[in-house]
């Protein structure tokens, strides 16, 4: 017994994913990829799974696949919405994967009710008061509408107007919505610093704005998988995170579970994928940022690679930063995601890991203290502005102030110290 679905970039036709057997189990998965597939695109789906003629079976196409969709208890109340086992990667796949990150498309289009409520303010306000793990999740699973990922999160449509709703049959989103966290409360306003303080440092990062639905606060992100046309309409990108481009499942994105590493990351980067300087520079940036502001959980799903359609590839923006050192270590553990040096926590890193991290990554230990030494800088200097910037568009001041402010300018100030000794 097999089960076959087709599989889309870009909105064409790539190749055919299959799963035999009963058991359901990652060597019952298979990738083929059609004939024409480097017509659609030069590389294929990823650098995991590069176009040949010959199928790939097991963990590989599982692994890939399975990193489309959401994670932990936003999962299984999607599955349990659908009646669909969590275990079940397949039929998720079948039941959300009409519109995933990027430019995939999985399984047959069977198009949305017109009756299908698209307003969010109404939508919500159907679905009651949202004390559902997943709520917003949900309402996209009978839109297909897959966001890999263990925040809730929906997949929208922003108007002109600012009125956000989800996109009707074949329309894409263009915005990713996200509540703010029931369990890390605060989390929208630590996301928001995260981000607009990259900004102001002068990093490429995707463009948020905190606001409100159905009386819920949220965060409004750019999706950086879409580009416009010259007639205004939005386009895919296709896009692929470091756990896929590695080969490596989203249950292992961070190197405590056998994840990948910073210098498999840096070697795909500069090898592999031969992205050239300016990514690797990306990925330093990336790298030293999230430890300045004591992010203990960039890990190898928060950086992904764009794909060209004639192979030519890049870093994306930045997403996904958090100053997670800004919650207590009950909430969430200092022990970096990937590891720097030998540090075992994010405000313990010292100027010896950098000098470890130099080496494993590939860099010149000097280039890298000295990008350490210049974004602590920065980030001391800019820091009180952006939460004044923030506050003026609504974010909680007191809640910023109190729990992010001093800690990370402690820790920038800290390693500033720490390189001054060297």
């Amino acid at each position: 017994m097999s089960e076959t679905l087709p599989v889309r970039l870009h909105g064409k036709p790539i190749g055919e994913l299959l799963l035999s057997g009963t058991l359901r189990s990652p060597e019952d998965w298979q990738f083929t990829y059609d004939g024409n597939a480097a017509e659609v695109a030069t590389l294929g789906l990823s650098l995991s799974l590069p176009v040949r003629p010959e199928p790939y079976y097991g963990a590989v196409v599982r692994n890939w696949f399975a990193n489309l969709l959401p994670e932990g208890r936003i999962k299984e109340s999607v599955a349990s919405r659908l009646r669909i086992s969590p275990s079940d990667d397949f039929a998720l796949l079948a039941a959300i994967g009409g519109e995933c990150a990027g430019a995939v498309s999985i399984g047959t289009t069977t198009g949305t009710p017109a009756e299908d409520e698209t307003d969010l303010e109404t939508l919500f306000y159907l679905a009651g008061d949202g004390s559902v793990d997943g709520q917003w999740a949900l309402a996209g699973a009978p839109h297909r509408l897959s966001l890999a990922g263990a925040q809730d999160k929906l997949a929208v449509v922003r108007e002109t107007d600012g009125r956000l709703r989800l996109p009707n049959t074949d329309e894409l989103s263009t915005h990713i919505l996200k509540p703010d966290s029931r369990s890390l409360r605060g989390l929208r306003e630590l996301e928001a610093l995260g981000l607009r303080l990259a900004r102001h440092v002068g990093l490429h990062v995707i463009d948020c704005e905190l606001v409100s639905v159905a009386g819920r606060q949220a965060l409004l992100l750019a999706r950086y998988d879409r580009a416009g046309t010259s007639e205004g309409a939005a386009t895919r990108l296709h896009q692929e995170d470091l756990c896929q481009a590695l080969g490596y499942p989203s249950e292992m994105k961070y190197q405590s579970q056998g994840g990948p590493t910073l210098a498999k990351c840096a070697a795909l980067i500069r090898t592999k994928a031969v992205m050239g300087p300016r990514a690797s520079q990306h990925f330093l940036n990336w790298t030293v940022y999230s430890a300045l502001i004591g992010n203990a959980d960039a890990h190898g799903k928060n950086l992904a690679i764009l794909h060209g359609r004639q192979g030519d590839l890049r870093l994306a923006p930045f997403y996904d930063l958090v100053p997670t050192i800004a919650f207590s270590e009950r909430e969430i553990e200092r022990t970096p995601a990937l590891d720097i040096g030998n540090a075992q926590r994010i405000d313990q890193v010292e100027a010896a890991d950098w000098d470890v991290f130099a080496r494993q990554a590939g860099f010149a230990p000097r280039l890298v203290r000295r990008r350490v030494q210049e974004l602590a800088e920065q980030i001391i200097g800019v820091l009180p502005a952006v939460l004044a910037e923030l506050e003026q568009e609504g974010a909680d001041a007191a809640l910023l102030e109190r729990r992010a402010l001093q800690p990370i300018t402690d820790n920038a100030q800290r390693m500033l110290e720490r390189l001054a000794k060297r």
